[in-house]
C-alpha cells in the first residue's frame, strides 16, 4: 500500500512538471480548471463565438477558459473608472505606462523565475528593456520578439496607402512624391465617381480616439524621418523637438488644407468614429489614406478580398514631399516596448502563479502551432511523402483550408486572435524551423496569391509589400523608437501628461478646422494654432521628452551627450 502510494504521488509530481514546462518549483495551484478575465483595450474585436474550435482545444488541452471585457467607447474614461475603483481583471492589456504609474500591475519577474522558465527564455535577449524604472518588470511584450527567422514578406507599419486597382490602371507607375501620389488619385477618382454604387473618397483620414496621432503623424515621414512617434532627433546633440508645429508639418496641412477644398479629403473625417472609418474602408470606396496598416489591414481591408474585390485592397508607398527626400518608413523590427499584458494585482498571488503556469505552457511550441496554424489535420497536415508539395515532411493546406483561412470572417469564428493579439508569441520560425505563419512559407504564399497582388509584385520586382516599401531598411538609431521610451508617455498628472493631453486637444480641435477652412485664411490659422500649442505647453513636453530621451541614452552606455 505504501509503495503503491509513493507511485501516486510520483505521477502527480511528473503531470505537474509537465504543465510548468519542467519547472520543479509548482504547487497545488496549477491543478483545476481556470478562468482569466482579461480587459483588451485597444478593443475592434468580437466576442470569441462559442466551439471555437482554438479556445476549446486551450480548454481542453491545458483546462483554460477567458471571459473578455473588450473596450467600448473612450479608453481614457474606462481606464479612469477602473484605477479609482481599484478593482480591475485578472490581466490587463498594456498601451503606454498608465496601468505602471497607478499601481495596478504586479511584478512578474518573482513568479517568472519561479514557474516560467519557458516565458524567461523566450524574452532573454529583452529581458532587461522589459524593465521600468522601479527596476521591476510589470508586462510581457506581445509583438516582435522575434525567434529564429523572420519569413514576414508583409508591411503594416506608417505609409501612404493607395488602392490596387489605381496602381493597375496607371500601368504600375513608380511613384515617390506627395503630388505624384495625390495625381494618381486625382486622374482615377473623376473617372470613378462612384465605387459600389457609393461616392467615391479618394482621400480618408483616421483620427478617432487615441487613433488621432494619424492625423499629425504624416509630415514627419513625408520630410524623411523614421517612426519616433511624436518628434524627431537631430544630430549632432541628441535634440529631441516636436514636429506638431514645425515647417514640416506647416507644409503638410497646407498641402492637405488645398486637396480638401478640391474635394480630394473625406468630408466627415473629423466626426467619424473608427467603426465609420473601418466601414468606408471595407465598402472599397476609399482611393488612399495615410496611417499604419494594422490599423485597417487585418480586417476591415480583408472584406474587400472575401467579397471578390483584390483590387480594392490597398497596399502601401513610402511617400515623401519631393524627389530631394530619402523615404524612411521601414524600420528594422524592434519588440512593441509598453505594448503587452500585465497581470493585475487583482487577481492575487495564487491566481497570478497559476496564469504564468499558463503562459509558460501556451508558449510550447506544440501549443503555439495551434494557435497560429490552427488545429492539425482540420487546418493543415504534414505531406509526410512528399505527394503534394515535392517535399516529404513539409506543412501545407488543401484548396479549401486556404480559402478558410483568408477568409477574414472565419479566421474570427475559428481562430483565437483575442488571445493571439495580447499574449506573448513566438513571430518568426518554431525551433523546427518551419515559420511561426504557414502562410508566409513560399509554396503557401504561391498557391494562395491572387492575381492582382502577382501582378503588382512582378510589375515592381518584388516578392511582398515589405520590400514595396524598402528591401533593405537602414539600421535604426540607438535610441529607436522615442516612443517606446518608458515615459514617452509622461505619468499621469505630470506636468509633461497634463501639457500633452492639452496639446492633443489642440491639435484635435485646431488642426481639422485648418483642413477644411477656405486656403486664404491658411496663413492666420495656422499662426492662431502654433500660439495655442505654445500656451498648451509645447515647451514642457518638449524638456520631457529630452529629459526621457538622455536617461534612456544613458541606460544604453551614451557617454557623450551635452549639457541641457
Amino acid at each position: 500500500m505504501k509503495k503503491t502510494l509513493l507511485v501516486l504521488v510520483g505521477i502527480i509530481m511528473i503531470s505537474a512538471m509537465v504543465f510548468a514546462g519542467g519547472n520543479q518549483n509548482q504547487t497545488s495551484a496549477s491543478t483545476g480548471p481556470l478562468n482569466i478575465s482579461i480587459f483588451h483595450e485597444t478593443g475592434g474585436y468580437p466576442q470569441p463565438n462559442k466551439n471555437n474550435p482554438v479556445y476549446d482545444y486551450i480548454e481542453r488541452n491545458l483546462g483554460v477558459t477567458f471571459t473578455w471585457d473588450i473596450l467600448v467607447g473612450d479608453i481614457d474614461q474606462r481606464r479612469a473608472t477602473m484605477i479609482a475603483g481599484g478593482r480591475y481583471p485578472d490581466i490587463l492589456e498594456l498601451r503606454g505606462n498608465q496601468w505602471i504609474d497607478a499601481g495596478a500591475l504586479m511584478d512578474l519577474e518573482p513568479l517568472i523565475n519561479q514557474y516560467g522558465p519557458r516565458i524567461k527564455a523566450h524574452y532573454k535577449d529583452v529581458w532587461e528593456r522589459m524593465r521600468s524604472a522601479d527596476g521591476k518588470i510589470y508586462y510581457l511584450v506581445n509583438y516582435h520578439v522575434y525567434q529564429g527567422t523572420d519569413w514576414n514578406p508583409n508591411y503594416d507599419g506608417p505609409a501612404f496607402w493607395i488602392q490596387k486597382d489605381i496602381l493597375a490602371q496607371a500601368n504600375y507607375p513608380k511613384i515617390k512624391t506627395l503630388d505624384q501620389y495625390f495625381a494618381l488619385i486625382r486622374e482615377y477618382y473623376a473617372k470613378n465617381p462612384t465605387i459600389n454604387g457609393q461616392p467615391t473618397i479618394p482621400f480618408a483620414i483616421l483620427m478617432h480616439d487615441w487613433r488621432a496621432f494619424e492625423l499629425w503623424n504624416p509630415p514627419n515621414f513625408l520630410a524623411g524621418n523614421p517612426n519616433d512617434g511624436n518628434g524627431i532627433v537631430s544630430m549632432p546633440g541628441y535634440n529631441y523637438r516636436a514636429f506638431f508645429t514645425l515647417d514640416i508639418s506647416k507644409r503638410w496641412f497646407q498641402y492637405l488644407n488645398a486637396r480638401y477644398a478640391e474635394g480630394l479629403v473625406d468630408r466627415t473625417f473629423a466626426t467619424d468614429t473608427y467603426d465609420q472609418y473601418t466601414a468606408k474602408i471595407s465598402s472599397g470606396r476609399v482611393l488612399g489614406q495615410s496611417v499604419q496598416g494594422w490599423q485597417f489591414a487585418y480586417q476591415a481591408d480583408l472584406a474587400n478580398r472575401d467579397r471578390g474585390q483584390n483590387n480594392r485592397t490597398q497596399v502601401p508607398l513610402a511617400i515623401v514631399f519631393d524627389d530631394s527626400v530619402k523615404p524612411w518608413y521601414r524600420a528594422q523590427q524592434v519588440p512593441n516596448w509598453l505594448r503587452g499584458m500585465g497581470i493585475s494585482v487583482s487577481a492575487g498571488r495564487d491566481k497570478a502563479i497559476r496564469i504564468i503556469q499558463f503562459i509558460n505552457e501556451l508558449l510550447a511550441p506544440e501549443h503555439q502551432r495551434v494557435i497560429n496554424w490552427g488545429i492539425e489535420g482540420v487546418h493543415w497536415q504534414w505531406d509526410a511523402d512528399g505527394s503534394v508539395t515535392g517535399t516529404r515532411g513539409t506543412p501545407y493546406r488543401t484548396a479549401d483550408q486556404r480559402t478558410n483561412w483568408q477568409n477574414d470572417n472565419w479566421q474570427t469564428l475559428n481562430r483565437a486572435r483575442l488571445l493571439g493579439d495580447i499574449f506573448p508569441k513566438i513571430q518568426g520560425s518554431f525551433p523546427d524551423g518551419w515559420p511561426s505563419d504557414l502562410g508566409h512559407l513560399l509554396s503557401e504564399r504561391s498557391a494562395t496569391m491572387l492575381p492582382e497582388d502577382i501582378a503588382l509584385y512582378n510589375a515592381y520586382g518584388v516578392n511582398g509589400t515589405n520590400a514595396l516599401m524598402d528591401p533593405n531598411p537602414p539600421a535604426n538609431n540607438i535610441w529607436f523608437p522615442t516612443w517606446s521610451m518608458e515615459f514617452a508617455t509622461p505619468q499621469e498628472g505630470s506636468p509633461a501628461q497634463l501639457a500633452l493631453a492639452r496639446l492633443e486637444e489642440t491639435m484635435k480641435t485646431r488642426l481639422p478646422a485648418i483642413i477644411m477652412a477656405q486656403p486664404a485664411q491658411f496663413e492666420t490659422l495656422w499662426a492662431q494654432y502654433v500660439q495655442a500649442m505654445d500656451a498648451a505647453g509645447l515647451a514642457t513636453y518638449n524638456a520631457h521628452m529630452q529629459q526621457e530621451l538622455d536617461r534612456t541614452l544613458r541606460l544604453l552606455g551614451v557617454r557623450d551627450l551635452p549639457r541641457r
